[in-house]
């Protein structure tokens, strides 16, 4: 059974996900993007840093952070194990609306077309450049309104 829990980005088990993520981006376009995820942005609270843990050992992760008045962003999403990168976005989606966000949106580089893939078929739309990433012509800037949040998880309880 996977356990989705909040967790501090700065915890040995994190901190391992967060490591591995980095490699990973480095070998896909050649950097690891460390600049822009600042962990003490997820702390606060109107930001969420989850894990997934299968039998206490944490496979996943991924978090949310405030960017302007109804908006957040999603970042560092990483899973060592097919399928519970799905959970975490969900997971996410479903804190998102409880804080009452109206959009999520994201930015990940042109060259993770895996990751293109993936948002696109969670629902993620590609939107103009945002914040930080105007000024960097590699990333691809997604979003998802929270309107589509709520329909899809009352969809998936019922």
């Amino acid at each position: 059974m996977i356990e989705i829990c909040q967790d501090n980005p700065n915890s040995l088990q994190s901190r391992e996900l967060l490591n591995a993520l980095a490699m990973s981006l480095t070998k896909i376009a050649g950097n690891s993007a460390k600049e822009c995820f600042e962990e003490d942005e997820f702390l606060s609270e109107k930001a969420v840093f989850i894990v997934a843990k299968r039998n206490g050992v944490a496979i996943a992760c991924g978090g949310f952070r405030y960017l302007q008045p109804g908006v957040c962003e999603m970042k560092r999403i990483y899973s060592r194990q097919a399928g519970v990168g799905k959970l975490i976005v969900q997971a996410l989606e479903a804190r998102a609306l409880a804080l009452g966000y109206q959009q999520i949106k994201l930015a990940t580089r042109k060259a993770n077309t895996q990751a293109i893939r993936f948002y696109t078929k969670q629902g993620y739309q590609v939107i103009s450049p945002f914040g930080p990433y105007t000024e960097h012509p590699h990333y691809l800037s997604l979003a998802k309104p929270c309107q589509s949040l709520a329909i899809a998880h009352k969809k998936s309880a019922a």
